[in-house]
């Protein structure tokens, strides 16, 4: 829904056709999105799952007209129609989209944690990091520390420090 908006934005489509093998989002931009909003974003009083998410769709789609149209999730090949088949590939990207997400989330944590160790470990050096951590059965790569060691501002001063020649 969000990558579909965001490309309607970008290319200034005056509608936006989307098919959504979701009911959930279906009923929401069907009506239910207005009546949440007008409820103060709760439903039956209990607030309403993903409320910032659903206030900007509501808030970008006043700016959008958007025609829906619901397609069944899964259906036989042989009753499969040119939108189920879309909503197929459409399904696949997301899979492979989450995915490319999912490891670079996993990457900002190792570097997350390699600059902690190495901040923790006192500044002493990419070895001395990754020992510090090992020792204490966190696993961290050569790579990781070297990156955190490369683009940490506190590290670059220490290192123009020990350049500085005293008087």
């Amino acid at each position: 829904m969000q990558l579909a908006l965001d490309i309607a934005e970008r290319e200034k489509w005056p509608t936006l056709y989307l098919y959504t093998d979701s009911w959930m989002v279906a009923n929401a931009l069907w009506g239910w999105l207005q009546q949440w909003k007008q409820s103060n974003w709760q439903c039956r009083g209990k607030p309403i799952w993903a409320a910032p998410l659903w206030q900007d769709i509501a808030a970008r789609l006043e700016k959008l007209v958007v025609k829906v149209h619901h397609v069944d999730a899964h259906v036989p090949k042989s009753r499969a129609t040119e939108e189920h088949q879309n909503n197929q590939q459409v399904d696949q990207a997301a899979k492979i989209e989450v995915a490319q997400v999912d490891l670079d989330w996993q990457r900002k944590g190792e570097l997350f944690i390699a600059l902690w160790a190495h901040d923790t470990s006192g500044h002493q050096g990419r070895d001395a990091t990754y020992r510090w951590a090992r020792d204490r059965g966190v696993d961290l790569s050569m790579d990781a520390i070297s990156q955190v060691i490369h683009e940490y501002e506190t590290c670059a001063a220490i290192k123009q420090a020990k350049r500085v020649k005293p008087l």
